[in-house]
């Protein structure tokens, strides 16, 4: 039986790679341009196996020192979490602002992804904009998926008039979903400059996700 010391350090050790993690994401979305100028970037995470909720909050602003501020607290105290959500199957959430996906939270409009670099990662086609915002996001995205179960859980909910609210397995792979979503913003933003995105030909998306391992997935979704 592992003693507590034992214990202790491998809660130090998890948690020193996720503040790692955590940097990495962090500094590479803020040089590519996906973080909007705030660099508002806040994860929160569900240490597997134990009743321990990760936060990783980094300063933003103009804050000379934009190393993240850790601090743990019980996930059974969190009721309102997204995590609490299983349908979402996430261990992850994290709150971003990002220029041209926050543009479609002021517009108040869900947004669509027709972008094929983040479109084969994801089986939902859109991407809803919590609205009532007196509403929690926890709420407001069971509603969701209690009366759309034919629809695949989306993997984020926008904020309306601010940033989003993105879900997933570990920091990196989150992380990375929310440069590919981004980056769908602003492409599909370009593309109304020529008459819109489109969406897909017939067959083209199902072969993406036959690419990545999706297909049979999608099958359980019209949408």
């Amino acid at each position: 039986m592992p003693t507590v010391e034992h214990i202790d350090a491998d809660l130090v050790a998890y948690i020193d790679q996720a503040r790692a993690d955590a940097i990495h994401a962090f500094e590479t979305l803020r040089h590519n341009g996906t973080l909007s100028a705030s660099l508002t970037f806040h994860i929160t995470h569900r240490i597997a196996g134990t009743d321990q909720l990760l936060g990783i909050r980094f300063p933003g602003g103009l804050a000379r020192d934009q190393a993240p501020k850790i601090s743990l607290s019980a996930f059974s105290q969190s009721p309102a979490s997204l995590l609490n959500e299983t349908r979402l199957k996430a261990d992850t959430l994290i709150h971003v602002h990002t220029a041209w996906l926050s543009a479609w939270s002021l517009a108040h409009k869900p947004f669509p992804i027709l972008y094929v670099a983040a479109a084969r990662h994801l089986l939902a086609r859109e991407i809803p904009n919590h609205l009532e915002r007196t509403r929690s996001a926890l709420e407001v995205i069971r509603e969701r998926l209690d009366q759309h179960p034919q629809l695949a859980p989306p993997p984020a909910l926008l904020e309306s008039n601010g940033g989003a609210n993105f879900w997933g397995q570990g920091i990196i792979k989150t992380s990375e979903i929310i440069l590919l979503v981004e980056e769908a913003a602003r492409f599909q933003a370009i593309a109304e400059q020529i008459g819109g995105a489109q969406v897909y030909t017939p067959g083209a998306l199902e072969l993406q996700w036959q690419r990545t391992g999706l297909l049979e997935a999608s099958q359980a979704y019209s949408g």
